[in-house]
């Protein structure tokens, strides 16, 4: 078989996907060591970039991205779940490939996938092949660096099959999520995630909890390496935040960086970028380039994380996306809003993934909202066992519990977001979960393109 369009890849891939268990992960692990092998191994033919970490992950791999970018090198960069389109999952230079590009590498490994399917660890599973094949289509497009995203925690995650000694391990905050999978104690979740550290990696972890941050340390220390640790006030400091952009000053052994200005929304970006910074300083050290200023300053004065506090107008009407899906994620969101917006009450456009502590992240939200939005994405195609917790249940959650009664419970989350936004009230933030982000970004950023037409229009016709 050949695939002629992304849409045939699609409905393939979809057509693998299999529920996440705890008893199935090693299997799976395993699966994508042995189709990496089928394949070469690419993953340890190039240099790898790994963050691990319950919160920042996405962003600080993004931000890690463009800054490599931006000094001149090509970059792959994997991510998920992804937002609007596949392709997104293996960037290159934090762009997707053209569609020819994806069906011509994917039907290059098509046929040792299905050759996999009788293998002793088959059947194939959708988030392990494309891992498998970012790795290819990275190795393949000769990338300097592939910045790789963990899915789920870290030893038995497809993306940690990367074990050369170049591999770069960025560790961002550790908190419990996933803890059917990975544990219900900081402790497990830590030795999960640490694990992604092999032989002589170079290591950077965020201060963690000293559960997580002895955990993260030993681990280096067993793999013959150390653990750099990225502190506030040591290396980022003066931290000052506008409408547009936070300003911070930015220290990490003989790199030092007066006002930086990012222009990311949203504290903890602070940190990920901090993370991001001292990952670009030890791999330019290592690899012989120069980590320069002036690079670094305009990498972050463009700086884009698609769906992490991402501010938007359509018609006048400020909305404000964030993907935050745990409850360390939500708390950090809501400090920047209300930094950023003091003293404001808004709508909330919610939903979350069946399985959150959604109940946690509610007591977050409830303090600053005006009127809650509650609502359900779409079975998402990404993966099978992803369900939206039921309306009425987070709806009745709010008043019982909450006492919280300025609630609208709207079934479609379209609906919801074209209500929420015609709203007289405030600014309308959308969050509680990457996949009710999904199912509406593209509705979203379709309304903004149409409106820029409009606009170019008008000012042509003047």
């Amino acid at each position: 078989m050949t695939f002629q369009s992304l849409h045939e890849i699609q409905d393939y891939l979809y057509g693998l996907r299999t529920k996440v268990i705890k008893e199935d992960l090693e299997r799976k692990f395993k699966f994508s060591q042995a189709l990496a092998k089928k394949l070469g191994n690419p993953q340890n033919k190039i240099k790898v970039i790994h963050a691990a970490g319950t919160s920042g992950k996405g962003s600080t791999c993004a931000i890690i991205s463009q800054l490599l970018e931006k000094h001149g090198k090509k970059v792959g960069l994997s991510i998920s779940p992804h937002l609007y389109d596949l392709r997104e999952r293996m960037q290159i230079n934090n762009r997707i490939l053209e569609e020819a590009q994806f069906c011509q590498y994917f039907n290059e490994v098509y046929p040792v996938i299905e050759e996999m399917k009788e293998h002793r660890y088959g059947p194939p599973s959708f988030f392990e092949i494309m891992i498998v094949f970012a790795y290819y289509v990275f190795y393949r497009e000769g990338v300097d660096y592939a910045v790789m995203e963990t899915g789920q925690g870290g030893r038995l995650d497809a993306v940690n099959i990367a074990s050369h000694k170049s591999k770069v391990a960025v560790m961002t905050k550790i908190g419990l999520d996933h803890i059917d999978i990975l544990g219900d104690t900081l402790k497990q979740v830590a030795t999960e995630k640490s694990a992604i550290i092999y032989d002589e990696n170079i290591v950077i972890s965020i201060h963690q909890r000293p559960t997580a941050e002895c955990i993260v340390r030993s681990y280096a220390r067993e793999k013959n390496t150390q653990a750099n640790i990225i502190k506030n006030t040591i290396n980022y400091a003066r931290i000052k935040t506008s409408h547009h952009h936070i300003q911070f000053d930015f220290q990490y052994k003989d790199a030092e960086f007066a006002k930086l200005d990012l222009s990311l929304q949203g504290i903890y970006q602070v940190e990920n970028g901090s993370l991001a910074l001292a990952a670009l300083y030890e791999v330019a050290k290592r690899d012989g380039f120069e980590m320069q200023e002036e690079l670094v300053r305009s990498a972050f004065a463009s700086m884009k994380t698609p769906g992490r506090f991402e501010e938007l107008f359509i018609e006048g009407k400020r909305i404000i996306i964030d993907g935050a899906h745990n409850p360390q994620k939500m708390s950090a969101f809501i400090r920047s809003l209300k930094k950023k917006h003091p003293d404001t009450k808004f709508d909330f456009l919610i939903g979350f993934k069946k399985g959150k502590d959604y109940k946690d992240m509610l007591k977050y939200i409830v303090p600053v909202a005006h009127r809650i939005f509650v609502s359900e994405f779409g079975k998402d195609d990404q993966i099978d066992d992803v369900y939206p917790e039921p309306v009425d249940q987070v709806a009745s959650l709010l008043k019982d519990k909450f006492s919280f009664t300025s609630v609208v419970p709207v079934q479609d989350s379209k609906e919801a977001f074209d209500i929420a936004r015609h709203a007289k009230n405030g600014p309308v933030i959308v969050t509680g979960s990457l996949y009710l982000i999904s199912d509406l970004y593209k509705k979203i950023h379709d309304m903004i393109e149409i409106a820029q037409e409009q606009e170019d229009l008008e000012a042509e016709a003047q």
